[in-house]
C-alpha cells in the first residue's frame, strides 16, 4: 500500500509541476517538469506491478474461499477469479479515463485554451490524482500466504521469466502489440485521422469515446468469460480480428483532409466543412479500436494471474506484463517518426505483429498451457 501511495504521489507532482510558467528561452527552471516527468517514468511500472499483484492476491483469496465451499479445484476457481477481478478492475481503470478525458475537454472549452484553462486543468488533475493517492491507505492489507516468505523476486528473476518459462515468452509478442497499438492509437490515429476529418477539437471527445468502449468491454468480456459462454481462447481471437479490422479500415480509408497542418506549424488550418459521416466513421473506429483493445489490455494480466497465482513468479510475471507493454508504447513513437511518411507501412507493420501475436497465443494454449479453466458449470452456478 505504501509504495502505491507513493508512486502515485508521483503523478500528482508532475501535475501540479506543470502550472509553473516556464520561459521560452533556456533555464534552469526547465529541469523542474522534466525531472517529476522521469519521476513518473520511474514509478510508473512500479504502481502498474504493484496494482497487478494487489489485485492477483485478492483474487487468489477469492478462490480459496470458494473452493473452499465447493467442489472444484483450486485451478478453477484461480482462473475464474483472476478473469473476474480483472475485467472489474480495468473497467474502472478506463471509465476514469473516460472522466477525466471529458472533464479535461470541459475545462479547456470552457475557458478557451490559454494559460488560465492549462493552470486549472493541471491543479484539477493534481488534487484528483492526490485524492485517488490517499484511498490506497484504506486498502486491507492482502499478503500472499501461498508464496514463499523469503522470496525477494529480483531484476534477473524477471529476465529469466521472460526467456526460460515459454507461458510467459509467448506472450511477450502479444504485450508488446498492445502497447504498440495504443501508441498508434494516441499519436498516429489522431494526428492522421481525428484531426484532419473532424478538426482538433474533437480530439478529446474521440479519446473519451473510446475509454468509455474500452470500460464496457472489459466488464463485457469478463462476464461472457466466466458465464462460461466464452473462453479466453475465443476473445483473444475476437479482439484481435477487431483490431486487424480497425487497421484494414484505416489502411484503406481516403480520409478527408477537412483540416491540413502545415509543415513545421502546429495549427491545423480549416479547409472544407467537415461531413457528418465521416464524424461518425471516427468515433466507430474508436469504438472499434476500444473493443479489441480492452482484452488485449485486460487478457495477459489476468493469464499471467492464473499460470503464477500462488508462487514467487507472480510478481515478475506482473513486471514482465508492463516491461512489455511499455517497450512496444515506446517503439511505435519511435516507428511513428522513422516511418512518418509511410503510414501504410506502420498500419502493415501492426497488422503482421498481431497475425504473430494470436499465433503465439494458439501456440501457448494448445502446446504449453491452457488459457482456460476446463469446467465452466460452477462457474455458472456461482453467478447465480
Amino acid at each position: 500500500r505504501v509504495l502505491l501511495l507513493l508512486c502515485s504521489v508521483a503523478y500528482s507532482v508532475m501535475a501540479l509541476s506543470n502550472v509553473i510558467e516556464m520561459p521560452s528561452d533556456p533555464s534552469l527552471i526547465w529541469a523542474v517538469p522534466l525531472s517529476f516527468n522521469a519521476l513518473v517514468g520511474i514509478a510508473a511500472p512500479l504502481l502498474w506491478t504493484g496494482q497487478n499483484v494487489y489485485v492477483s492476491r485478492c483474487a487468489a483469496r477469492a478462490a480459496r474461499a470458494a473452493q473452499a465451499e465447493g467442489s472444484e479445484s483450486l485451478e478453477h476457481w484461480t482462473s475464474l477469479m483472476t478473469t473476474r477481478y480483472n475485467s472489474l478492475f480495468f473497467s474502472i481503470y478506463q471509465f476514469a479515463g473516460m472522466s477525466g478525458t471529458a472533464l479535461a475537454s470541459v475545462i479547456l472549452l470552457a475557458l478557451a485554451g490559454g494559460g488560465t484553462a492549462k493552470t486549472a486543468l493541471f491543479v484539477t488533475l493534481g488534487l484528483m490524482s492526490m485524492l485517488g493517492a490517499a484511498l490506497f491507505l484504506v486498502l486491507p492489507d492482502m499478503p500472499d500466504n501461498a508464496a514463499s516468505e523469503d522470496s525477494q523476486p529480483t531484476l534477473w528473476d524477471t529476465g529469466r521469466l521472460a526467456f526460460k518459462d515459454a507461458r510467459v515468452g509467448l506472450m511477450i509478442p502479444l504485450m508488446a502489440t498492445n502497447g504498440m497499438t495504443l501508441g498508434f492509437w494516441l499519436a498516429d490515429f489522431q494526428a492522421e485521422v481525428t484531426c484532419p476529418v473532424a478538426g482538433p477539437g474533437f480530439t478529446g471527445f474521440v479519446i473519451a469515446v473510446f475509454y468509455g468502449v474500452n470500460s464496457v468491454m472489459s466488464y463485457v468480456w469478463g462476464q461472457l468469460i466466466t458465464r462460461g459462454w466464452m473462453s479466453r481462447r475465443v476473445v483473444y481471437l475476437l479482439a484481435s480480428l477487431t483490431l486487424a479490422i480497425f487497421l484494414l479500415v484505416k489502411l484503406f480509408w481516403q480520409v478527408p483532409q477537412n483540416y491540413v497542418l502545415a509543415p513545421g506549424s502546429n495549427v491545423w488550418h480549416h479547409q472544407h466543412t467537415p461531413a457528418a459521416p465521416d464524424i461518425l466513421i471516427v468515433f466507430m473506429m474508436a469504438s472499434l479500436f476500444a473493443v479489441g483493445d480492452s482484452f488485449f489490455e485486460a487478457g495477459p494480466p489476468m493469464t499471467l494471474q492464473t499460470f503464477f497465482s500462488g508462487a514467487d513468479q507472480v510478481v515478475p510475471a506482473m513486471a514482465n506484463y508492463k516491461l512489455w507493454q511499455s517497450l512496444g508504447f515506446a517503439l511505435q513513437f519511435w516507428i511513428g517518426i522513422l516511418l512518418k511518411g509511410s503510414p501504410d507501412v506502420r498500419a502493415s507493420l501492426l497488422l503482421g505483429m498481431l497475425g504473430l501475436s494470436l499465433a503465439c497465443m494458439l501456440v501457448l494454449d494448445r502446446c504449453v498451457a491452457s488459457l482456460d479453466s476446463s469446467d465452466r458449470a460452477s462457474a455458472r452456478e456461482l453467478l447465480s
